[in-house]
């Protein structure tokens, strides 16, 4: 019996040391929340990048500690590899009435998994259908536990990526959700830039995805420091659940997977922030929009984009958008993007004799407040904004005067011969040699960083997708110069 007693008295002790642990870790979690929400509310000049790049540096070790001491409390990977879970996967899908005859899932070099054609499939024939109820839509987090959460909190309200990302997390983390199948066959981690290292994140310089991105790791750490404090001091029974599971790895597994795999779907005329399974396995090609959602059926429905023979890898189209984009929410990159862009940053400095003027003549064409204008890949890289810009920029008093006289000077926007001819060849030389000499001096700034970043060992997935990046803007801005060299002798002399 004093054995007994004696080993019962050791469990209890271990117990109440056990718990004493973890409400030190708590405490030491919560002092670093508030010392994150403080760092992520500090607002740098968008003109100083160097400012940004040492707050990040502040971010991160913090971000460090908490990971150190958050590690127990992460959702416990599964012990299946992904691809073990298929087979569950693709029972549960037939068991509720989606159709994707002749396509299974495959593993692609570059890609991971994919969607594979197993016969042939003619353009526009329909490949696959998902009923609505195996989506994972905000509609379902509203109505569920989360509801009491989301009727109080307003980023909840105002942001349905964020709610999702939160029903994600609950639904992860219940052994018997309805899309247990589906969040088993998600990948562990994402090459978003929430997983990225300081150092690989340093290696996006002189890239305009360098600021982008530690805008985007801004965010989630400030969502996680607020999110982590609400959760812990709010009377809300759902978010006792989430005590235990909200850290800041999940939290980026959650993010990440909204980031890659969201779709907007019209549920009872609403646009609907959702995962759609198996349609989300689907890999990134040029072509057009081949998905819709039938509403007769409520269900999804993908058509193929264009013949695929038996073997070949499904591809749908992501929509028109960057590499920036591209990068930074999906974490790949796509040298044959045609929709791809490069933004430049420009203004009128504060010291400019002529700033008020100038600044009075773009307000006229909506472009006061801009900040970033596009260099775009093709034959023709400047946008109408760029063009305004550049020409408005490079103007004298006298011949700001003359347009700011103009109703709507619709002519400074326009690359048409009648616009150049009323813009005059004298501004256009001025306006055009600057931009080359921009463009120029960016080109060489890439130069210098690959030279620095080839010294820093292998390759990871996260590097090679900096470099394609990177190459892919140096390819927008020798095509730039060459269009600008170009445009400048054709252009007559200036007597």
């Amino acid at each position: 019996m004093g054995r007994k007693s004696q080993s019962k008295l050791s469990s209890k002790k271990n117990a109440n040391r056990e718990n004493n642990r973890i409400v030190q870790k708590r405490k030491e979690l919560a002092i670093l929340a508030d010392k994150l929400l403080r760092l992520t509310s500090i607002i740098t000049q968008v003109s100083n990048i160097g400012n940004s790049w040492e707050l990040h540096k502040q971010i991160e070790a913090v971000i460090k500690e908490i990971l150190i001491i958050e590690a127990p409390f992460n959702i416990k990977t599964k012990q299946n590899p992904r691809h073990l879970n298929i087979e569950n996967f693709l029972k549960w899908l037939n068991e509720n009435v989606a159709t994707f005859e002749g396509v299974e899932i495959g593993e692609f070099e570059g890609y991971e998994f994919g969607l594979k054609a197993t016969k042939n499939f003619k353009e526009g024939s329909l490949l696959l259908t998902v009923p609505s109820k195996l989506m994972l839509t905000v509609q379902n987090a509203k109505e569920s536990e989360l509801s009491d959460f989301i009727s109080v909190d307003p980023l909840l309200q105002n942001m349905p990526n964020i709610t999702l990302s939160l029903f994600l997390l609950l639904e992860k983390n219940n052994p018997d959700s309805f899309w247990k199948p589906y969040i088993d066959i998600l990948p562990e981690k994402y090459s978003t830039i929430l997983y990225f290292t300081a150092e690989e994140l340093a290696e996006l310089r002189p890239s305009p995805a360098f600021e982008s991105a530690l805008k985007l790791y801004k965010s989630i750490a400030r969502q996680y420091a607020y999110f982590y404090n609400k959760i812990h001091t709010s009377n809300i029974p759902v978010l006792k659940n989430l005590q235990e599971i909200f850290t800041f790895d999940n939290y980026r597994w959650a993010v990440s997977t909204v980031m890659t795999r969201q779709n907007m779907i019209q549920l009872d005329d609403c646009d609907v922030t959702s995962f759609i399974p198996l349609w989300d396995m689907c890999n990134h090609e040029h072509g057009k929009i081949t998905t819709d959602y039938n509403k007769e059926l409520n269900r999804g429905e993908c058509y193929a984009l264009r013949d695929f023979q038996q073997g070949e890898q499904i591809f749908i189209f992501y929509g028109a958008r960057s590499n920036v984009d591209l990068f930074l929410h999906n974490g790949f990159v796509y040298p044959k993007n045609q929709y791809d862009s490069l933004s430049l940053s420009l203004g009128i400095s504060s010291s400019d004799p002529l700033r008020e003027t100038k600044l009075s003549l773009l307000s006229k064409l909506g472009l006061a407040g801009v900040t970033h204008y596009n260099l775009y890949r093709g034959e023709t890289p400047i946008s109408a904004e760029l063009l305004a810009f550049i020409r408005i920029f490079n103007m004298n008093q006298e011949e700001l005067a003359k347009w700011s006289s103009q109703g709507l000077p619709s002519d400074l926007v326009s690359s048409e011969s009648s616009s150049v001819d009323a813009v005059g060849a004298d501004v256009d030389r001025r306006a055009y040699k600057y931009l080359l000499t921009r463009c120029e001096l960016i080109r060489a700034s890439y130069n210098k960083t690959n030279n620095d970043t080839e010294q820093n060992g292998p390759e990871s997935t996260h590097r090679k997708n900096i470099k394609l990046l990177k190459e892919c803007e140096v390819q927008i801005l020798e095509g730039a110069i060459k269009y600008l060299e170009n445009v400048l002798q054709k252009l007559p002399t200036v007597k």
